[in-house]
């Protein structure tokens, strides 16, 4: 006896449509394990640049810097401010300091270079801070620069508060730039603390002589021209803030690093803790 295949209407027997299903489905399975092996892939090296860049590897850099036609040095003073809210209520006042950030027209080697940023001291207990601080730029290009005064109050059991911004654009600078000669800057509230802001609202409502909006003082003026070659902007002269994390002076000042460097599970900063 023989076993004879039954026979399709086109011809085909039943055991060539199978092995015909058999390698469609191989087929389709291969595909879908390519694709998804390739979404990982990519997941991967999104990862991998995201991690790459927050922590940068170390060692000497090869790319060149972008260069460019001119550069000056430029003296930068931040003198005072004046009525700015206060952000505690136990001592009425505030602990304000400046960070400010100065851009400009220069390409840079890597989309990652952070900007120049300087942050003055912090003034404690005081609403009418005076800094008097000096930021020296070489490299400045002509085209001239941008410059972003962030107002915060320092507190260090919890998030620093904004207490504003003031914008300084500055089109154009060389040697008979007339400069920046202690001018007076409003302060912008729309990226203020709303808690600070409503404390400053409340106090203005029972004081008359509570103002509403404060202002900055700044200056600047263009030393010379920077040596070459130009295509950067970098710090000359003395600098005066950093952070560093020490158990001795937390000692002394009462204070330690966060418990983690990871922070809450909310994303949160992982707020500053106390010795007992």
């Amino acid at each position: 006896m023989f076993d004879r295949e039954k026979q399709q209407p086109n011809g085909r027997s039943n055991r060539s449509l199978n092995g015909v299903n058999e390698s469609t489905q191989n087929s389709v399975e291969k595909h879908s394990t390519g694709k998804i092996e390739a979404a990982k892939d990519k997941l991967t090296d999104k990862q991998q640049k995201l991690k790459d860049k927050h922590n940068p590897p170390g060692g000497h850099d090869n790319t060149p810097i972008p260069t460019a036609r001119d550069g000056y040095t430029v003296k930068i003073t931040i003198h005072r401010a004046e009525s700015l809210p206060v952000s505690d209520l136990n001592s009425r006042s505030s602990d304000p300091y400046i960070q400010a950030t100065l851009t400009a027209a220069l390409s840079k080697r890597h989309k990652e270079d952070p900007d120049l940023v300087l942050r003055t001291p912090t003034i404690h207990k005081d609403t009418n801070p005076e800094w008097n601080t000096e930021w020296i730029v070489a490299g400045v290009p002509s085209s001239g620069f941008r410059l972003k005064c962030r107002l915060y109050d320092e507190d260090s059991s919890d998030h620093d508060d904004r207490l504003g911004n003031v914008t300084v654009n500055v089109g154009r600078i060389g040697l008979d730039w007339q400069g920046i000669k202690n001018e007076r800057f409003n302060i912008k509230k729309r990226m203020g603390s709303k808690r600070a802001y409503a404390i400053r609202g409340c106090a203005a409502m029972l004081s008359s002589n509570v103002h509403m909006g404060g202002a900055l003082w700044l200056s600047a003026e263009v030393l010379g021209e920077s040596e070459k070659p130009y295509g950067r902007m970098y710090t000359v002269g003395k600098t005066f803030w950093f952070k560093h994390y020490s158990p001795m002076i937390g000692r002394i000042a009462g204070t330690k690093a966060p418990g983690t460097s990871q922070g809450s599970q909310n994303g949160d900063k992982p707020k500053t803790e106390r010795y007992e």
